[in-house]
């Protein structure tokens, strides 16, 4: 599932490449996915013009003057600009064209879970995202280990709570947790207020290394323009189950924590 870095490099691109342009026509191939496509973005969509795509922990929002076109890629789906005669993948659910544009902007998603949904301008930007925690990248260490401490979850399971911190997933709390030292089944009162914020220090560090080498392409994930990302090759434990730790030389494990797969070095993620 693309998590915050790979949603942050699309949201780059893609506002690049699309504010100041205006929407010509929109094409609803698949009624559904997780849910249904709001069908009535044929008819309101065409005619605005994307004034900024923003980002809200793993969703999308591009501001089309009259409100705010949502977007949430899931497991699999992906937005890619290419050209309006490129032939079209059969997963593709959703088309948009632009005025004096020669790409195309296409939602794709084989397993369909992503999520399209609209917010009028007078309900406020993302008010239906409210649900959400703070962002990763933007938490100061005092209010990430105030909230860490009122919570009674285990750590790994508490970093993937969207509502306790927006845009984190499987594959980077692996990894800021083996960075940090922290066993992934911790509780945040066993840790203390120095490796909570020794384990936010280690979080925002691997999302802006991953931010820089283009996010990870472990699966599917390509960026906007069709560019895989290059982390996947500098995981420490992600993925690396029977290898040795790169710290220590002890063999990397994989449990369920949390109903989630999680990869440890337990040599090493003893605190």
């Amino acid at each position: 599932m693309p998590e915050l870095p790979e949603v942050e490099l699309t949201r780059r691109r893609l506002e690049r490449e699309l504010t100041g342009k205006r929407i010509e026509r929109v094409v609803v191939r698949a009624p559904k996915l997780r849910f249904p496509i709001p069908q009535e973005l044929h008819v309101s969509l065409p005619g605005r013009m994307v004034r900024s795509v923003e980002r809200r922990g793993k969703y999308l929002l591009f501001d089309c003057e009259t409100g705010w076109l949502i977007v949430h890629l899931g497991m699999t789906g992906r937005l890619r600009l290419v050209p309006g005669d490129a032939p079209r993948d059969k997963h593709t659910h959703l088309v948009f064209s632009f005025f004096h544009h020669p790409l195309q902007l296409r939602f794709e998603d084989p397993r369909r879970f992503g999520r399209v949904f609209w917010e009028g301008a007078e309900g406020g930007k993302g008010g239906g995202l409210s649900h959400l925690g703070p962002e990763a990248l933007e938490i100061r260490a005092s209010d990430f280990i105030s909230r860490a401490l009122s919570r009674r979850r285990e750590i790994k399971p508490l970093l993937l709570d969207q509502h306790f911190l927006a845009g984190v997933g499987n594959i980077y709390a692996d990894e800021s947790l083996h960075r940090a030292g922290i066993h992934p089944r911790r509780r945040p009162q066993s840790l203390g207020a120095e490796s909570l914020g020794r384990l936010l220090e280690s979080l925002q560090a691997v999302l802006r290394e991953s931010i820089l080498c283009g996010g990870s392409s472990v699966r599917s994930f390509v960026d906007a323009g069709g560019s895989a990302g290059r982390f996947q090759h500098f995981l420490r434990v992600y993925g690396r189950e029977g290898e040795p730790c790169l710290a220590c030389g002890g063999k990397i494990v994989r449990e369920s924590v949390g109903g989630r797969s999680s990869f440890f070095c337990p040599r090493c993620q003893r605190g």
